[in-house]
């Protein structure tokens, strides 16, 4: 972070921060030469693979726009490297991003959402015109900024790239889920389809229109934009024409140009069904005749097609019912509402999955006091019940779903059977999807029975994931499936690690490279690092604890553990960083300081304590007390002091500042300063830490005891 007052390059003066994100921090600053105001977005590269990966990022934003000319771009000043750190200073932008406001006032006006079209249509036109051109891929409400005056202006383009003709499959899944287009996910197989050109901005930018008109964000379950005029029938006719076809899934149908487009947000009227009667009221009377013998037709199609539509509007319906039943504690009228979703669409995973979810939520927060608030037995016995009712043929994508909800909360015995509902099913309602899922849902299916069983063979276990992934490393990297595959196998090798011999504890070492390996070489890594880089972390955490425990058997050094730590430390270093830049629903970045009760944000502290914990633990195994105590102190900075995490994090940094100093009878003055220091630190900023951790109570009873024992020479360490 840099200091308040520091001068950059002679010139840039740092007044104050205005804006944080996982990565970056961005300053307000001030030219002293020119007496005028900028932003300053900072980021500095410690030589992880994942800093590395954003910082290129970071310099595809400056360099793309330090080009550029138009009034909704903003315009790259400079770019400072100093000591490893890049400034990048570009114009200040006063404003609010439309994400923020479309969430506290909901859809806007239909002739502003028409006018900060023509202005964004503009800005793409103009990059798309560049040499080489410059397709923008991340078009949603929170990188547009509404400036006080009324214009907007559009930020952050870490995902933009130069086009290249000659590039025929650069698809990638950069973009926002419910705004990006289809080619910018490939298809079913991960392959792409269609490059990312100009027509992909369209797209993005007609969700984008969609969700400022409606109010309703397109990144919500189940991903679809109806015809705005559903939402408010006063909308135009011409309006929904065009958002309709800026957004359709074949870019062949899209307009062809930002140009076009404008042209088309210029007369969106002209396009409305009103003007359109009123020029073709004498055609209209000629071919009365001919309408009415065809109507009785298209009245059948319109009402197939409508009872079709309504069919999922009450699904829809159902599921956001449920939902809000389930955030209310109304769990059981959020399991009706899930289970009348269910039987009226077999198809969707939605209902499914969110009552899997809010059953085994629930259960896990039972003491075994009282009657419980619900039964998971029960709840899984309905959710298998429909699944397997013959008259209903759920799709294995629904199957699938759910089975690998059950491996992931390690419901093997759940999981085991319905892995096998695919691996065994030949009904040609699943001939779509059996090749995808066939392959996987066995071996899947062999592992989750063979853990059900409790590793009573562990041996056995590791054989059947080494099989698995000597079929999941042949495909190709393109292929999403591969990746979900490689994290189910880590997720199980972490199980097993205790209880396989060396040579077999080497070869997981191999397949943690080769999944981490594969992962960079796809272009859809993003989606899949987080767990990825968990499952890592433990891994090698175990081999390391491991091999030092076998090296202190052995009476040598600590090298090989110490390497296997320091891998270990890298990967839950890169852990801190993913889950520091976790957002929100609307793409905001979530505080880890923050004092909500919300249940997402606490289990973010937590992952972030966690991998806290554990870092500082390993550097403990590694006798470098001064770097533990560093990452105790992060998680101490970084924290709620109302959270539970925060008092896990004090709780081990006083535990280990304990073992630190030895024999409690043989402590110098200063040790019991440092110790009751950090202690009354604690108790300060966390008061009611003995209530969120179970072990406080005990270290209270030690810091009050110090004084009961006569000071000593102490072990001459006096850490933190």
């Amino acid at each position: 972070m840099t200091k308040e007052g520091t001068v950059l390059d002679g010139k840039y003066e740092i007044l104050k921060e205005i804006g944080r994100g996982g990565m970056s921090i961005v300053y307000l600053a001030r030219d002293n030469r020119l007496n005028k105001q900028w932003a300053v977005k900072e980021m500095k590269n410690d030589g992880t693979k994942t800093r590395d990966t954003l910082l290129k990022g970071l310099e595809r934003e400056a360099n793309i726009l330090k080009d550029v000319d138009h009034p909704v771009l903003p315009r790259i000043v400079d770019i400072i490297n100093s000591r490893g750190t890049i400034y990048v200073v570009m114009d200040f932008i006063e404003g609010t991003n439309i994400a923020e406001i479309l969430k506290e006032k909901g859809a806007q006006p239909q002739e502003k959402v028409i006018e900060w079209g023509r202005q964004l249509a503009s800005a793409l036109d103009y990059l798309h015109s560049m040499n080489p051109p410059i397709i923008y891929r991340d078009m949603k409400p929170s990188n547009v900024m509404l400036k006080p005056e009324g214009g907007v202006k559009l930020i952050d383009f870490g995902t933009a790239k130069e086009y290249t003709i000659e590039n025929n499959a650069d698809t990638t899944a950069l973009g926002t889920r419910g705004y990006a287009a289809p080619e910018q996910f490939g298809d079913a197989q991960g392959r792409g389809i269609y490059k990312t050109d100009a027509r992909t901005d369209i797209y993005n930018l007609g969700a984008t229109m969609y969700h400022m008109v409606t109010g309703k964000n397109p990144c919500e379950p189940p991903y679809e934009m109806k015809p705005i005029r559903q939402w408010n029938p006063a909308l135009s006719t011409g309006l929904e024409k065009i958002i309709l076809k800026c957004t359709q899934p074949d870019p062949n149908d899209r307009y062809q140009s930002c140009s076009e487009l404008l042209y088309a947000l210029d007369h969106y009227t002209e396009l409305d069904d009103s003007f359109r009667k009123k020029n073709k009221k004498k055609l209209a009377l000629f071919i009365t005749s001919a309408v009415l013998t065809v109507v009785g037709g298209v009245a059948a199609i319109v009402g197939y097609s409508g009872i079709k539509r309504l069919r999922m509007e009450n699904y829809v319906e159902l599921v956001n019912s449920g939902n809000e039943a389930y955030e209310d504690g109304n769990y059981k009228a959020a399991s009706n509402y899930y289970k009348d979703a269910m039987n009226l669409d077999v198809d969707s995973s939605d209902a499914y999955l969110r009552m899997l979810d809010m059953y085994v939520k629930v259960d896990s927060k039972y003491t075994g006091e009282g009657e419980p608030e619900l039964d998971l037995a029960s709840g899984l016995s309905a959710i298998e019940a429909k699944i397997k009712d013959p008259s209903r043929k759920v799709n294995a994508d629904v199957i699938y779903q759910v089975a690998y909800r059950y491996f992931v909360m390690e419901q093997w015995g759940a999981a085991a059977n319905y892995f096998r509902m695919i691996d065994d099913s030949d009904d040609e309602h699943y001939s779509k999807n059996y090749d995808s899922y066939s392959k996987s849902a066995k071996y899947l299916g062999e592992v989750a029975a063979a853990l059900d069983t409790g590793i009573t063979d562990a041996r056995g276990l590791y054989i059947n994931l080494n099989d698995f992934y000597n079929y999941n490393k042949g495909l190709s990297n393109t292929n999403d499936q591969k990746f979900t595959n490689y994290i189910l196998m880590l997720k199980c090798f972490t199980r097993i690690m205790d209880d396989i011999d060396d040579d077999s504890i080497a070869n997981v070492s191999v397949i943690v490279g080769q999944a981490e390996e594969d992962l960079n070489d796809s272009e859809n890594s993003a989606e899949f690092q987080y767990d990825m880089t968990n499952y890592a972390a433990t891994i090698y955490q175990k081999i390391a604890e491991r091999m030092q425990a076998a090296e202190d058997a052995a009476g040598t050094a600590h090298d090989a553990s110490d390497d296997y730590f320091n891998l270990a430390i890298e990967r839950s270093v890169a852990m801190l960083e993913l889950i520091s830049a976790k957002t929100d629903e609307d793409g905001k970045e979530i505080d880890l300081t923050s004092d909500s009760t919300n249940s997402n944000i606490k289990d973010i502290q937590s992952a972030y304590q966690s991998q806290i914990c554990s870092i500082a633990s390993m550097y403990v195994r590694m006798g470098d007390y001064d770097n533990a105590f560093a990452y105790y102190k992060l998680g101490e900075n970084h924290l709620s002091t109302s959270s539970t995490a925060i008092a896990k994090v004090y709780a081990a940094h006083l535990t280990d500042l304990f073992a630190y100093y030895g024999d409690i009878s043989g402590y110098t003055d200063s040790q019991k300063k440092k110790i009751k220091e950090l202690y009354d630190e604690a108790v300060k900023r966390v008061p009611n830490i003995s209530s969120l951790s179970n072990s406080w109570k005990t270290l209270k009873v030690k810091v009050n005891n110090l004084d009961n024992n006569a000071s000593g020479s102490g072990s001459g360490k006096e850490g933190k």
